[in-house]
């Protein structure tokens, strides 16, 4: 559940532009997906602040590519900032 909630500070501090926040939370989940269970929290997370992959990070397959999914992660926070911003 551990990586889970960390996923979720990332979104969090996506959407903030909390990047020292972001930065540490990145690292917790490389440390708790280093056996390879939801190693693709890291990806996730990376993709949401638009960040690049660690080069050591084994890419996943995604089932409609990188691009496409990295696109749909970013457009999470960048809508969630835009509710945010407009109060709607």
């Amino acid at each position: 559940m551990t990586p889970t909630l960390e996923l979720a500070a990332a979104f969090r501090q996506a959407v903030l532009n909390d990047h020292d926040g972001l930065s540490a939370t990145i690292s917790r989940l490389r440390e708790l997906t280093g056996g390879g269970d939801y190693a693709y929290y890291v990806d996730i997370a990376c993709f949401m602040a638009g960040l690049p992959l660690p080069a050591d990070q084994t890419a996943p397959q995604w089932l409609d590519g990188e691009r496409a999914t990295r696109a749909r992660w970013h457009n999470l926070v960048s809508t969630r900032r835009e509710v945010l911003r407009t109060g709607r």
